[in-house]
């Protein structure tokens, strides 16, 4: 049977090459966007888990990670420094802001503060900010825009470069809070405050604290931010899986007429082999069998595309991550194995019911 099928594939290279290629197309067009969307997600929390804090004080309806600017007053701080159970409070400004072409968030920070977060801000070059015209960035921008220590870039005005930072912790761009409250015109106001507390159990204590004792503000616990990403995520994951599904189905028709196709040019030969007593399930399973090997195929090629898509766009975009793993593949494999079968259903259906004497007969 699988030698039968095999046969088949190979008498007929060019639309078995088509069909397996569609496949491929889609299942290389899942992968790396749902990869895409992963990546995005999953580095967005690890660097908000690298920033160390505990809690995000935010004004209530607030998004200031999305939209930055200063709506909460910075002199908040001391008094957040007051509440039982604080060990640091870290204002912070966020300045959206093109560099290069490309947007990012700017952090405005205070530096001792926002390093006693405890977090992974390790600098693999240069220093922290020590006067208010200096910035550091984190390596993966530097990798992009072609800057080093040393070098200076304009934000409203130059700045010099005095660190480069491993990745994972907030965000890519750092400067000092005072000069961006200038740069911005906004002195006094911060987007938020980061809050670390002494222990793992004042956390929640220190959360119900705040909301008791200030008006206006939510806090979010560090942990829950990635499941709040997903929210605003959600619309975007709808148009991806849109396109994603559209694409197999596309792919799912091509395999249908390919086999359907396949199944007409070879009338003659399914009359001979039920004249020669195959049963309709024989019939049936030697044309599955042929669609199972081309969507086995597919699948596969689709895959090594995807590996092959994704290291070339981390290659020429930097800053963007696909995550295709071990589990997403498999699901692509299995995925690609049913969208296949699905499409050559029909056309192996009509040929396990074709009569063997109208069969030999067709012209």
């Amino acid at each position: 049977m699988i030698r039968l099928a095999l046969s088949n594939l190979s008498q007929r290279k060019m639309r078995s090459a088509i069909s397996i290629l569609a496949l491929s197309v889609g299942i290389c067009l899942f992968m790396v966007l749902w990869g895409l969307v992963n990546g995005v997600l999953n580095e967005f929390t690890e660097r908000i888990r690298g920033i160390g804090a505990d809690i995000t004080v935010i004004r209530s309806g607030s998004n200031p990670l999305l939209f930055g600017s200063g709506v909460l007053p910075y002199k908040m701080a001391e008094e957040l420094r007051t509440i039982d159970g604080v060990q640091t409070v870290s204002p912070v400004l966020i300045w959206k802001t093109q560099i290069g072409g490309a947007p990012y968030n700017v952090f405005g920070i205070e530096p001792e503060n926002f390093q006693d977060l405890g977090g992974e801000l390790i600098f693999i070059d240069g220093r922290p900010l020590q006067t208010l015209d200096e910035m550091f960035i984190d390596s993966r921008i530097a990798s992009q825009e072609g800057l080093s220590v040393g070098d200076s870039l304009v934000l409203g005005q130059p700045f010099e470069i005095v660190g480069i930072v491993r990745p994972g912790v907030g965000t890519r761009v750092f400067m000092h809070y005072e000069k961006m409250a200038e740069l911005t015109s906004q002195p006094g106001r911060v987007s938020l405050f980061f809050v670390r507390a002494d222990t793992p159990e004042a956390v929640d204590r220190v959360s119900k604290t705040i909301l008791a004792r200030f008006k206006g503000v939510n806090t979010q616990f560090m942990s829950n931010i990635a499941a709040s990403m997903s929210k605003y995520l959600n619309s975007l994951n709808q148009f991806i899986g849109a396109i994603n599904y559209t694409t197999l189905i596309i792919s799912a028709l091509v395999i249908l007429l390919s086999m359907y196709t396949t199944v007409v040019e070879r009338t003659r030969e399914i009359g001979i082999l039920k004249s020669l007593g195959a049963s309709r399930a024989y019939i049936l399973t030697a044309i599955m069998t042929e669609a199972f090997a081309l969507s086995l195929l597919g699948a596969i090629l689709g895959i090594a595309l995807a590996v092959g898509s994704s290291a070339v766009i981390e290659w020429k975009f930097q800053l963007l991550t696909v995550e295709i793993t071990a589990e997403l593949a498999l699901r692509s494999l299995a995925l690609g194995l049913v969208v296949g079968c699905i499409g050559a259903l029909y056309p192996a259906l009509w040929a396990a019911r074709q009569d063997p004497l109208e069969a030999l007969v067709y012209d």
